[in-house]
């Protein structure tokens, strides 16, 4: 549905995209991770045409972004993090006003409508106040203004910020129903956790570049187990030199580093640079690679 290849974006001398490539398929929740400045928030930008790129192709459907950008426009929306509505409007008046903003013809639109409310259960608040509703509401009209046009792509950026743990499953399960719609799901989200529950796919970006992408369960497979290390304080500098002599060691605080895997060999190298340099532990603990973990040993390493 979407390929992107080779993609280069650079503002003066910063390259914030370099040579980017990745397939985003139909009926799939693809997840979207990487640290703040690693080229996300530019990446969501071209796709939707709200910035240029300087080098490299992007296809929607087998057409190419650059020459058919309007008709790829009517077939994806972006839901924002920010709540883009009026709130002095009822739900109803909401839904009304940017149908017509977006000139959809009235046969489709009161399909199009019909299909937003009952997707986002909000037969019940239609001629509420927008600004009266609660915040998972707010975010459930947010996410319907965006299936006005009934899209085939949907990007997501932060859906869930800010609202209790019964809307945020409420909302999710809303997303996971896109699938069954043909539709292309492109999530961003800093919570790991909803990145684990809801996508099938997952690509991880730093400076710029895909550093780790495919299914969450054969990527965690693939990485197997971690060991992470709780520690008394120590001097930043000290965990600073131990790795610099282990690549595989990283600090997570200044109470706790890791491993990236469970190698014998690379275990007993780690305990020897900490005997060498008088570092305390508290306590070792074995487990499986979880996404929040595996994600901090990529992007900290810049494997």
């Amino acid at each position: 549905m979407i390929e992107i290849d080779n993609l280069c974006k650079s503002y003066g001398d910063k390259q914030v995209l370099d040579h980017l490539s990745l397939s985003i398929k139909a009926s799939c929740i693809h997840g979207l991770l990487g640290p703040n400045g690693a080229g996300k928030t530019t990446l969501i930008s071209i796709l939707n045409g709200l910035t240029n790129f300087d080098s490299g192709s992007i296809t929607f459907f087998g057409l190419s972004l650059a020459s058919h950008l309007n008709e790829i426009r009517q077939r994806c929306s972006l839901i924002p993090q920010s709540l883009a509505f009026y709130e002095n409007l009822s739900v109803i008046e909401n839904l009304k006003f940017f149908s017509g903003v977006q000139k959809i013809t009235d046969k489709q639109a009161q399909k199009n409508t019909t299909y937003a409310i009952d997707t986002n259960n909000l037969s019940l608040m239609l001629k509420q106040k927008a600004g009266t509703l609660s915040g998972g509401q707010k975010r459930r009209l947010n996410i319907a203004i965006g299936l006005l046009n009934n899209p085939d792509v949907l990007f997501f950026d932060e859906p869930t910020v800010g609202i209790d743990p019964q809307s945020r499953n409420e909302i999710l399960g809303t997303i996971q129903q896109f699938k069954a719609d043909n539709k292309a799901v492109i999530y961003t989200s800093h919570y790991m956790p909803e990145i684990e529950k809801i996508c099938d796919h997952v690509a991880i970006i730093n400076a710029g570049k895909i550093i780790k992408q495919g299914g969450i369960s054969s990527m965690l497979a693939v990485d197997g187990k971690q060991v992470s290390i709780e520690l008394y304080e120590t001097p930043q500098s000290t965990l600073a030199k131990c790795c610099s002599q282990c690549p595989e060691l990283l600090i997570i605080t200044p109470k706790s580093v890791s491993i990236a895997n469970d190698d014998n060999e690379v275990i007993y190298r780690v305990l020897k640079l900490f005997e060498k340099y008088n570092v305390k532990i508290k306590q070792i603990n074995y487990a499986q690679t979880n996404l929040e973990s595996l994600f901090i040993n990529l992007t900290a390493s810049g494997k």
